[in-house]
């Protein structure tokens, strides 16, 4: 089994002058990539960083993203990528909670990394992607004093490589460890799924601290083909850079960037005659699949739907083409040497039609950091437990049904009610709230407030928004809100969270 970092220098050996990465202002070709890693992974482990460290990376998508991730796998560090969406809190949380030794960012995250700084005791040393003020070191002065390394320590296929925290059922995050026999097992899987080439260039829409953000650029470059990394570009400059760089390969999560996308080629004459392959959610309905079947056909190009989890590392089930714009509701059938079954409450395999949670055994199975009590939870033998509702047609196509638990998925990004709630909670003229998702064409799930006023209390969504600011993530922000005098309980006092979606979802 292949280390992660060996799967790059065997492509740098093979394509060596061929383009890797596409920045907005620089071309790196293979070789030069590799020569970056090693002279990097050097830099890091003369400041002290040793097999088993974590290092916390936050940054928008750029060339040196990829940089520090192969360079952490060759020297045995885990890399902890961060949501940039998030704010102060939530990051140092995360960073404590992984007890990072050192804190990588770019200079739109300067002032976040100096109060970082002095939240966060196990930090040693902040490093810099770009001109970042306050850091103790540059990117580019790190490559140049660094003695290049060429060998990792022993690492079995088993240690981890990248550290993502992901919704869990408490109401606080996880920390998945995923390996590096899953990360080079789901590439080739993924490298097969979209037939990459060394012609192929792929656009990183996708943010890289995301799920679905690396795997596609490692599997593309896996085959010796390039990726175009924007930096800190909003959507229509993304949309304009994929028709000047001959983009063939792309992945697209919400109606906004399809539909600029669509835009740019039909009103502005954009030439996109390269795109040969739309990547976007498998089963999204039959709103949002219409959508992407007007693109692809408007741009003559395939389609590609995927459905995963961060805990499995990446896609298990993959729809493509007309079985995925027939049957909208359908995520597709498992990736070679991936298993799936559907259980009962008893634990036992359901039958195809019924319903229960989504179970998947692979050699891509992850685990958490520091969570003996999540771990034994996650599997029953080889089986992990997605938490995820799904059935099985007689074909073996999979339906994603419900989360298991009260997990919003919104734009692409995962929301725990409670975590809102615990902020939604101080508002003073807020009696009582439930945090839901509702359906919404843009976002998949908009998170939704429902909420009891206090007596003469007086509760706008205007307002509620305005009091989250800066205390949770952007996107974690209610976008609707609904009053109520009563929020339905069973017998236990648990909120009947479906009575409230079914009610609130026939008024959208």
């Amino acid at each position: 089994m292949d280390l992660l970092h060996e799967v790059l220098f065997r492509s740098a050996d093979q394509h060596a002058d061929r383009v890797a990465i596409y920045g907005n202002s620089e071309v790196v070709s293979f070789g030069q990539l590799a020569s970056r890693v090693q002279h990097l992974a050097g830099a890091l482990e003369s400041l002290g960083l040793e097999r088993g460290d974590r290092v916390s990376l936050l940054a928008q998508n750029r060339t040196d993203y990829l940089t520090y991730h192969y360079a952490t796998t060759l020297l045995g560090v885990i890399l902890h990528v961060m949501n940039t969406r998030h704010v102060v809190p939530e990051w140092s949380w995360a960073i404590n909670h992984a007890a990072s030794s050192a804190l990588i960012v770019d200079e739109p995250h300067a002032a976040a990394a100096a109060a970082l700084r002095s939240e966060c005791p196990s930090l040693r040393f902040v490093a810099g992607i770009g001109p970042v003020p306050g850091a103790d070191f540059s990117t580019d002065a790190l490559v140049g004093a660094g003695k290049r390394v060429l060998r990792a320590p022993s690492l079995a296929s088993d240690h981890p490589v990248l550290l993502i925290y992901t919704s869990g059922t408490t109401g606080l995050p996880k920390g998945c460890l995923q390996s590096h026999q899953g990360s080079t097992t789901i590439d080739e899987l993924t490298a097969d799924a979209m037939g990459a080439t060394e012609t192929d260039v792929y656009m990183a829409v996708m943010p890289y601290f995301h799920q679905a953000g690396m795997i596609r650029s490692r599997a593309v470059m896996l085959r010796g083909g390039s990726n175009v990394v924007p930096e800190g570009l909003g959507m229509d400059a993304i949309a304009d850079l994929m028709a000047e760089r001959k983009v063939s390969i792309t992945m697209l999560v919400s109606a906004q960037q399809t539909l600029t996308l669509l835009d740019k080629a039909v009103k502005q004459g954009r030439d996109y005659s390269a795109l040969r392959l739309l990547i976007s959610g498998g089963g999204m309905g039959a709103k949002v699949m219409p959508l992407l079947k007007l693109l692809c056909d408007t741009l003559h190009c395939d389609f590609m739907g995927i459905w995963g989890q961060t805990e499995c590392t990446g896609p298990v089930t993959v729809v493509k083409g007309d079985v995925a714009f027939s049957n909208p509701y359908t995520c597709g059938k498992p990736m070679n040497g991936i298993a799936l079954q559907i259980w009962g409450a008893d634990g036992a395999p359901l039958a195809s039609g019924e319903t229960g949670e989504i179970m998947v055994r692979s050699r891509m199975t992850a685990r958490y950091h520091d969570d003996p009590v999540a771990n034994a939870a996650l599997y029953t033998g080889e089986w992990l437990h997605t938490g995820d509702l799904g059935k099985l047609d007689a074909d073996g196509y999979l339906y994603f049904v419900d989360r298991k638990k009260d997990l919003i998925k919104t734009g692409g990004e995962n929301v725990y009610p409670q975590e809102v709630e615990a902020v939604l909670n101080q508002h003073p003229s807020v009696a009582e709230v439930t945090v839901i998702g509702l359906p919404d064409p843009n976002w998949g799930q908009a998170v939704t407030a429902v909420v009891v006023p206090k007596p003469d209390g007086r509760v706008s969504l205007q307002e509620v928004r305005a009091f989250c600011q800066g205390k949770i993530a952007g996107y974690k922000i209610p976008k609707a809100i609904e009053l109520v005098d009563k929020i339905p309980k069973n017998e236990t006092g648990k909120v009947i969270k479906r009575e409230l979606r079914d009610r609130f979802a026939k008024h959208r």
